[in-house]
């Protein structure tokens, strides 16, 4: 692996980083976090998606999802409803305040990627380094940005 492949690693983590935490700080207001934020999108997207389904396309075990899921539902950000086929299999579907706060944390991240896009451009490097410049320890990488 040469330095700039290792320049462009730290630059798409920084870059991910401030996309990601723009929509972190929303739910963290709401008193959840990341993961609940990732149910919430898929759910909201594929509204009826079976819990396995959900747990097959996320990629991770039941054990993991089980406190995620059920503050979803105390919240009433999503419901669950039974299959008519079988009692055990649970459907999932977004309430209206769960699809309201998947628009808002959407929109946020919308607004900053077209803000980037709009100062930046589209060329992928002069993108990523705009968005990862917003974080504060990207100054420390920046240093070792190959010449070209």
């Amino acid at each position: 692996m040469d330095n700039k492949n290792n320049y462009d690693h730290m630059l798409f983590y920084f870059a991910y980083k401030t996309f990601i935490n723009t929509a972190d700080d929303i739910i963290k207001n709401h008193g959840m976090n990341r993961q609940h934020h990732r149910f919430l999108f898929f759910i909201d997207q594929m509204p009826g998606i079976t819990i396995k389904d959900l747990l097959d396309t996320l990629e991770i075990s039941k054990q993991a999802s089980h406190a995620s899921l059920k503050k979803l539902k105390e919240k009433k950000l999503i419901r669950y409803v039974d299959s008519d086929n079988d009692r055990r299999v649970k459907h999932l579907y977004p309430t209206e305040e769960g699809s309201a706060l998947v628009h808002k944390l959407n929109q946020a991240q919308n607004e900053l990627l077209q803000q980037t896009f709009e100062e930046a451009g589209t060329e992928w490097h002069d993108f990523m380094e705009h968005l990862a410049s917003m974080k504060s320890g990207f100054k420390n990488v920046k240093s070792i940005k190959p010449k070209e």
